[in-house]
């Protein structure tokens, strides 16, 4: 500590200050790159790169026909329409509107196809295929390893009344928050609905235990809403790390296991000290707990929720409060002291705010407003933005991937390091509007051999 430039601790008032992080200027060569990258990227529409996907890792198996409509439709027109569905759910448009763009289409097609083949269950396992064909890619590998992922919400409107809306004062009306968990290359692998007046924290972990995909995050970056000393507890108990970015760090209080035991240059911020024996007296059930979630018994919010509601009398509670400020106190002070990690965190919230630009973007319908009045409606509109937003990724890692085989056979001088400051995000390329047309010949095509992508 003594040698950390950034820090400053008050010995006499028990305080430390950290330095801001100075900005750092891109280099002119990742400056150019993205530039070149943005300027010749082939134009397409989002529906052909749908298509493209879905001959890729047939994702569209997934949505099969269950009704006796569908069941009397060709294969080609019903993949057809379950991608008009995909498209008028995920950006907020409605079958209506979606029809009225789509020569062809009825907004009885679009409107059945939605009802009898989207579900919780078929949309995600369509996200599934998505995210394990991107993250298989090789240039997916220069964005990130797949060891690490940022967990953020975003808040969309919803005027109506619904049980899962309330009131939140950034948007100054009713809204419901998308809490979404984006892998370190830029893929939304999980994401849920809740309520706005409930901390994120509370539900951070589930994407961790229930995400299902190819993916192994260890390490969970979050802002100062994604995380309690609880959490923290939790997510280490079950093999993660909990990586936050608090605000009003200074605020915090650090602990120390024995307040007999001096530390010359942390003494006066260590002002805590752990309560070993209530760690003790519930680690059994506490064991028992943690085994829960590993398992699936039970999802970490829902119990996290219920021993939050009287945590003043749960032992379990205040055994985890306990476990969480010894992690707490180690990952501030490796935060304090460390700012490789602090530039480290910051990007990877980034690469989720980022994200969050990219869902805007396609969910334009209705001024990105949700007008459902029943949770489902929700529930698959935020699925369907989870497919067209992995679609777009795994798109684009695979064009730049090209593209950039071009530029080097070309002569430019393309190093990874370069390459890996870039984002598959860039969207400029792409159009969600105007009128939609369906391929059929393209969608009239066999099935991958097994053991190929997506098989």
């Amino acid at each position: 500590m003594p040698g950390n430039q950034a820090l400053t601790i008050d010995r006499d008032r028990g305080e430390f200050t950290l330095a801001r992080l100075a900005g750092r200027e891109e280099s002119e060569s990742v400056e150019q790159l993205k530039q070149l990258i943005e300027s010749r990227l082939l134009r397409t529409d989002l529906v052909d790169i749908l298509i493209e996907l879905d001959n890729e890792t047939d994702f569209l198996r997934h949505f099969a026909s269950q009704g006796t409509y569908e069941t009397r439709l060709a294969p080609a027109l019903h993949r057809r329409n379950v991608l008009a569905a995909l498209i008028a759910i995920g950006c907020n448009i409605g079958p209506q509107r979606m029809a009225a763009a789509s020569p062809g289409l009825s907004y009885r097609d679009i409107s059945r196809v939605a009802d009898w083949s989207f579900s919780e269950e078929t949309l995600r396992a369509a996200v599934i295929d998505l995210v394990n064909y991107a993250a298989g890619l090789p240039l997916s590998r220069i964005y990130g390893s797949g060891e690490t992922c940022s967990a953020d919400g975003m808040r969309f409107y919803v005027p109506v009344h619904v049980l899962a809306s309330d009131y939140s004062p950034l948007l100054q009306g009713r809204g419901v928050t998308l809490l979404a968990h984006t892998s370190d290359h830029y893929l939304r692998f999980y994401q849920q609905a809740i309520p706005c007046k409930l901390r994120e924290a509370t539900f951070t972990l589930d994407a961790l235990i229930e995400h299902d995909t190819e993916l192994d995050p260890k390490t969970c970056f979050t802002d100062t809403h994604g995380y309690t000393e609880v959490v923290m507890a939790t997510a280490a108990l079950l093999s993660f790390e909990l990586a936050p970015r608090i605000r009003d760090i200074k605020d915090q209080t650090l602990y120390k296991m024995d307040r007999h035991q001096h530390y010359p240059h942390l003494d006066p911020i260590l002002t805590g000290t752990i309560r070993p024996h209530l760690i003790r007296q519930a680690w059994d059930e506490v064991v028992r707990v943690i085994a829960s979630m590993r398992t699936r018994v039970a999802s970490p919010s829902l119990i996290l929720h219920r021993l939050g509601s009287y945590a003043r009398q749960n032992s379990i509670y205040q055994a985890l409060a306990e476990i969480g400020r010894v992690y707490k106190t180690v990952w501030i002070l490796r935060y304090l002291d460390d700012e490789t990690l602090r530039r480290r965190t910051g990007r990877e919230l980034n690469k989720g705010e980022a994200s969050h630009d990219l869902l805007r973007f396609l969910c334009f319908g209705k001024e990105g407003r949700l007008y459902g009045r029943e949770f489902e409606n929700q529930l698959h509109t935020f699925s369907c933005l989870a497919v067209l937003h992995n679609a777009v990724v795994a798109w684009n890692i695979k064009q730049i991937a090209l593209l950039v085989e071009r530029l080097r056979a070309e002569g430019h001088v393309i190093s990874d390091a370069d390459l890996a400051l870039t984002s598959p995000l860039v969207r400029r390329h792409i159009n969600p509007y105007g009128r939609y047309h369906f391929d059929l010949t393209r969608l009239e095509r066999a099935r991958p051999p097994e053991g190929s992508a997506g098989a």
